[in-house]
């Protein structure tokens, strides 16, 4: 690091007589942000989408109140400001080839450093999950912990021989098929899970290794408490019970209430233990840094604006002709592309396209690999204002399944239908999270194709 430091010094010596130039006293803060601008604009633009959890800024808001409370403490070394700068300027140049979530957590990571916040991990871990990563988790993650939670919960029903079957994220009982949701995944429970803890070690001021192993544990409690929680809920689908939303909702106080409990012990116990707030003295901010910071600020824009976006060419056949749902096939009707459809078909792999169906839309997205730009289109209606129930997997009356859930906005109603198909060989996918898995494992199983019915009640 101090060879570093000697490198960049060096090549601004000549530099000393500038000093007094106007560009040397812009505060390092504004250079900052002007580099950081790629990742607010991005920011600003996942949280709106609706896809992702808005509690992102509170939990934000909570990191930056309790490091404004320790700066005293988390004032940054010489070194550190060096490496954050380094780190900061890092992710703008990554804007060529990394996506936007890897280079947001390292511009975090980058400003945390050079402000000294990661000498507290539970700040870190904040403004970490401070950023929009609760859909992103719940594509990759998300059907593994569906499948984890429907197998613990067969063997607490074996436990009490119960005649139980499952295949994949769904369980047979008694001739009813009962499904762990999306909604159910225990994603959001994860993500509430891991803010409880960095809250928890933040406020206490618990050291890096207390915090990762209350983030261990906390990830490890997850499991077995969204297990408890779909064996209860097996209860309510299948009528033991009265279905209310009250229970429903109590049972998943309950569950979190098993993962909360050992955290705030463990809290209690290392709060003690902490050794109270320390006053460090602040490292000046040295033309080395300012030079990065700068660096920064000049490539971040450019690089966000002049970066092209190559089509992917992909051919995977004519689209077709005609759709049958519900026994029931008709001719589709292409309609127009909107603009946005059209900017967002340049980056897809495969194509899309949207139809009249009879009385009905029909939208097709046909891909060639498994691919994260596949979105739900519960996602999709979110972002466009509408307000959209959890969605659940039905059969319907020629034995398909479907994800299905409906949207609303002002005063307009949709109900939609959706699944993957293999035009290969005919397998049938209710999640995209789901299905990406298994087209990761079998690339060779494509193209598919995602169906998507709307129609208006």
């Amino acid at each position: 690091m101090h060879a570093v430091l000697l490198a960049i010094e060096i090549t601004t010596d000549d530099a000393s007589h500038r000093d007094s130039n106007i560009i040397w006293k812009i505060h390092p803060l504004l250079w900052l942000l002007m580099a950081l601008s790629p990742v607010i604009v991005w920011y600003v633009k996942r949280l709106d989408d609706g896809s992702d959890e808005p509690l992102g800024l509170l939990t934000l808001a909570f990191a930056l109140m309790l490091a404004w409370r320790d700066r005293k403490s988390l004032s940054a070394s010489v070194e550190a400001r060096v490496c954050g700068a380094m780190m900061v300027l890092a992710s703008s140049m990554a804007i060529i080839w990394l996506p936007p979530m890897l280079r947001a957590g390292l511009a975090v990571s980058g400003v945390a450093v050079f402000s000294g916040i990661h000498r507290r991990a539970g700040l870190m871990g904040l403004l970490m999950l401070s950023l929009p990563v609760v859909a992103s988790l719940q594509f990759f993650a998300g059907y593994p912990l569906r499948v984890a939670a429907a197998g613990g919960a067969v063997r607490l029903l074996e436990m009490g021989s119960v005649v139980v079957s499952r295949a994949g994220a769904q369980m047979e009982i008694g001739g009813r098929i009962i499904g762990v949701d999306p909604a159910c995944s225990g994603v959001r429970m994860l993500w509430h899970a891991l803010v409880a803890a960095m809250a928890l070690a933040a406020f206490h001021r618990i050291l890096w290794k207390a915090t990762v192993v209350m983030g261990l544990l906390a990830i490890m409690l997850v499991i077995p408490a969204n297990i408890l929680r779909a064996f209860l809920l097996v209860f309510e689908q299948t009528g033991f019970w009265e279905k209310s939303d009250l229970l429903h909702g109590g049972i998943g106080l309950a569950s979190f209430a098993i993962i909360l409990t050992p955290l705030w012990w463990i809290a209690a116990k290392r709060a003690a233990k902490t050794g109270g707030n320390v006053c460090v003295t602040a490292a000046p901010v040295t033309r080395s840094v300012r030079v990065l910071l700068m660096t920064a600020a000049v490539l971040a824009p450019l690089l966000a604006v002049g970066t092209p976006r190559t089509p992917l060419l992909t051919e995977i056949g004519p689209e077709p002709v005609s759709f049958t749902f519900d026994g029931l096939t008709l001719p589709l009707r292409p309609m127009p592309s909107t603009e946005a459809e059209t900017a967002f078909a340049k980056s897809f792999p495969g194509t899309l396209s949207s139809h009249r169906w009879g009385d009905e839309q029909v939208i097709l997205r046909r891909m060639t690999e498994a691919t994260r730009r596949l979105h739900p289109s519960r996602d999709c209606l979110r972002a466009a204002g509408f307000e959209t129930t959890d969605a659940i997997t039905v059969t319907r009356p020629d034995g398909s399944e479907w994800a299905n859930f409906s949207a609303a906005r002002d005063g307009e109603r949709l109900m939609v239908f959706e699944r993957i198909v293999s035009e290969r060989d005919g397998a049938t996918w209710t999640d995209v999270s789901a299905w990406y898995w298994s087209a990761m494992r079998h690339p060779l199983n494509g193209p598919w194709r995602a169906e998507t019915v709307i129609s208006r009640r």
